[in-house]
C-alpha cells in the first residue's frame, strides 16, 4: 500500500497555488500601479495646467514632465499596489471561504504566502534598480526641463503696470506684455547690478531672446530707447545715450540654458557615495546624503514588509472587507508614510543615526505582520 503524502511532507511551491495567486494578486497589481500613479500625479495638476494656461507651455513638455515625475513616483506607487493587491486577493479568498478549504486540503499558510513571497523579493529588487539609478535620471531629467521651461517662458511671470523686482537682478516695469512673443512695450529698467554705476533705460519695446549654446545668458533687446547713467560724485548730472538697439544680457547660470544644482534625489548611486565621501568635513549635508542612501534601500524594502502586511490583514479580514480593501489599504500606507516622514526628520535633524531613522518603520510594520500572522494561528 503506497504511503500517503503528509501535508507537512508538500512541497513549499506549488504550481496550482502560485497560479492561483497570479490570478488573485498580480493582474490587481498592475492596476493598483496605474492607478496609485495616476493619483500622484494628480497632486502635480495643479502645477502641470499652469505651465499650459499661464506659461503656454507645449503639450508635448508638459507630457514629458508627466513622464518624469511618474518615474520619480514609481518607488512608492509600486510597494503600496502591491499591498493593494495583496490585500484585496487574500480578503477576498478568506471572505469566501478559500483559505479555510486550502488549510483543510492540506495546505499551510506558508505555501499560500510562498508565491507572494517570492513575488515580493522580485519587486524589491526592480524598486531597487528604479531608486538607485532610474529614478535620479527621471528627478534630474524633471528638473533639467523643469528650469528650460521656466526660461524658456519666464516673461509669462511679469505683470503690466506692476514693478518687478528681482528680474535677473533689474527692477523692470512694463506697460503692456506679450506672453506668446515674449514682447515688452514702453519699458523702463533699472539696473542697479554693478552698485558704483546704477543705470536707469528707458525703451518703446523689448524682446526676451531665447538662449543660444551653452553661454548661460538670456538676451533681453531693446529698442528706440535712452540710458540714463548716473553720476554719484557729480550731484544733479547725468549722461544719457540714446540708442536705436540695445542688448542687455541676463545670467541663467554657469552652464547654460538648462543647468541648475544637483538635489540629492538626482544623484544616482555612484554620485550620492561619491558626494557622502566629499562631504566630509560638512557634517550637516554628509548626515542628509546618507539619510538619502538609506531611504533609497528602505523603499525597496518597503515591497517585502507590505506583502506580509497585505496578507496578514487579509487573513484577520472579516465578510465584507473587500469592499473597503482600497480605503485600509490607502489607511495603512498613510500611517507608513507619515512615521516614514517623521523618523526621516529625525533622522535629518541628527537626533537619530541615519540608518536608524530610515530603517526603524519597515521593521516596526514587518512586526505588526508578525504580530498579526501569530493571532491568527494560535487565536
Amino acid at each position: 500500500m503506497q504511503a500517503e503524502t503528509l501535508p507537512f511532507a508538500r512541497p513549499l511551491f506549488s504550481r496550482q497555488i502560485t497560479k492561483y495567486m497570479i490570478r488573485e494578486v498580480f493582474f490587481t497589481f498592475l492596476t493598483g500601479t496605474a492607478v496609485f500613479l495616476l493619483i500622484l500625479l494628480l497632486f502635480q495638476a495643479v502645477r502641470l495646467m499652469e505651465f499650459m494656461v499661464v506659461h503656454q507651455v507645449k503639450m508635448v513638455d508638459v507630457a514629458r514632465l508627466c513622464y518624469y515625475l511618474g518615474l520619480t513616483f514609481l518607488p512608492l506607487a509600486l510597494p503600496i499596489a502591491f499591498l493593494f493587491a495583496v490585500l484585496m486577493g487574500i480578503s477576498r479568498a478568506n471572505s469566501e471561504g478559500e483559505i479555510v478549504g486550502f488549510q483543510a486540503s492540506g495546505v499551510s499558510l506558508r505555501q499560500l504566502f510562498a508565491p507572494i513571497g517570492t513575488f515580493s523579493v522580485l519587486l524589491s529588487f526592480a524598486v531597487l534598480y528604479l531608486s538607485l539609478y532610474t529614478v535620479p535620471w527621471g528627478n534630474r531629467s524633471f528638473e533639467m526641463l523643469y528650469t528650460k521651461v521656466g526660461n524658456d517662458r519666464i516673461i509669462s511671470a511679469l505683470k503690466p503696470g506692476v514693478f518687478t523686482h528681482g528680474f535677473f537682478g533689474l527692477t523692470l516695469l512694463a506697460d503692456h506684455i506679450i506672453p506668446i512673443k515674449n514682447e515688452l512695450q514702453r519699458v523702463f529698467i533699472y539696473d542697479a547690478r554693478e552698485k558704483e554705476h546704477p543705470v536707469s533705460i528707458t525703451a518703446e519695446a523689448g524682446i526676451l531672446k531665447h538662449p543660444v549654446g551653452n553661454k548661460g545668458l538670456i538676451t533681453l533687446r531693446l529698442s528706440n530707447g535712452a540710458i540714463h547713467i548716473e553720476a554719484p560724485e557729480a550731484v544733479g548730472v547725468q549722461q544719457k545715450i540714446d540708442f536705436d538697439v540695445y542688448d542687455i544680457n541676463l545670467e541663467l547660470g554657469e552652464r547654460g540654458e538648462v543647468w541648475r544644482d544637483y538635489s540629492p534625489p538626482s544623484y544616482n548611486v555612484t554620485q550620492l557615495r561619491e558626494k557622502i565621501r566629499e562631504a566630509e568635513h560638512n557634517p550637516g549635508t554628509q548626515r542628509e546624503l546618507r539619510v538619502e542612501l538609506h531611504r533609497r534601500y528602505s523603499m525597496s524594502f518597503a515591497c517585502l514588509v507590505f506583502a506580509a502586511l497585505g496578507f496578514v490583514i487579509g487573513l484577520l479580514s472579516q465578510r465584507g472587507l473587500r469592499s473597503s480593501s482600497i480605503v485600509l489599504c490607502l489607511v495603512v500606507g498613510l500611517l507608513y508614510w507619515m512615521s516614514y516622514i517623521g523618523a526621516n526628520a529625525l533622522a535629518i535633524a541628527g537626533i537619530v543615526p541615519p540608518w536608524l531613522g530610515i530603517w526603524v518603520p519597515n521593521f516596526a510594520f514587518l512586526g505588526l505582520a508578525y504580530y498579526g500572522y501569530h493571532r491568527y494561528r494560535f487565536g
